[in-house]
């Protein structure tokens, strides 16, 4: 049985920066040395306060995802009137990166140049890495890595987003790109690593909510979903649905 960390267990997010609130606007949260591992992270989503933080959002963010992933509605309601929708777009991309490879590492073993020596979804469909300077073939795992790492790059590119409290139209238009290749990801493991697909999303809901993201924001249309929503449909009360 597949057993991962939270999702948001790096509170570093992407970039190991520390927090510059100061503490003593609010309860320090951490996992102190000799946490076990089914304590750690047992805390309550904190209060959102737009303090000037730069994490801020982030952090609430993840506190959700960690009190409960299914809760799909919550986490994508933003926490105040004010919040940037831009910014709240940005923020869960990076998180969704964190997950990705989360999902990667579970595949160790289980997809290798061998097993998939291309990055398709079915036998319908097949995709060419974008990270090359002319798209060509890769195989999937390869593919998957090279688009993780891709997309890891630019959100924490400066030219294009300078801070993390403000992201410029100009550089939003990368959201659309981003988002349908990373879903891809989704389509390969659920079409050939199903198993591995059901333990992630059961443990994670992670198709769930990158498939609800894509869909709230416009980032993809229904017809480019790959994935039956019945594979990650979820009933009240966390059973699988068997719509579809």
């Amino acid at each position: 049985k597949l057993s991962v960390s939270s999702p948001g267990a790096t509170g570093q997010d992407l970039g190991a920066m520390a927090s510059e609130v100061d503490e003593s606007e609010r309860p320090r949260q951490r996992n102190l040395p000799g946490t076990q591992a089914a304590c750690m992270w047992k805390w309550s989503p904190r209060s959102f306060v737009n303090t000037g933080n730069y994490l801020a959002i982030a952090e609430y963010i993840q506190d959700l995802i960690r009190e409960d992933p299914s809760d799909i509605e919550r986490i994508y309601l933003p926490p105040s009137n004010d919040t940037d929708p831009l910014v709240w777009q940005y923020e869960h991309l990076r998180q969704f990166v964190i997950e990705f490879n989360i999902l990667l590492v579970a595949l160790g073993g289980h997809c290798t140049p061998e097993t998939c020596p291309q990055m398709t979804a079915s036998n319908e469909w097949q995709y060419l890495c974008a990270a090359h300077r002319k798209p060509q073939d890769c195989a999937a795992i390869d593919y998957m890595t090279h688009t993780i790492d891709g997309s890891t790059a630019l959100l924490t590119n400066s030219q294009h987003f300078t801070s993390r409290t403000a992201v410029p139209p100009s550089s939003a238009k990368y959201f659309q790109s981003m988002t349908r290749r990373l879903y891809r990801i989704f389509a390969h493991v659920y079409y050939h690593h199903r198993q591995i697909f059901d333990e992630i999303e059961e443990l994670m809901h992670l198709c769930a909510r990158f498939s609800h993201f894509a869909l709230r924001f416009q980032l993809m249309s229904p017809s480019m979903l790959l994935v039956p929503a019945a594979a990650y449909e979820m009933r009240s009360g966390g059973e699988p649905s068997d719509a579809g």
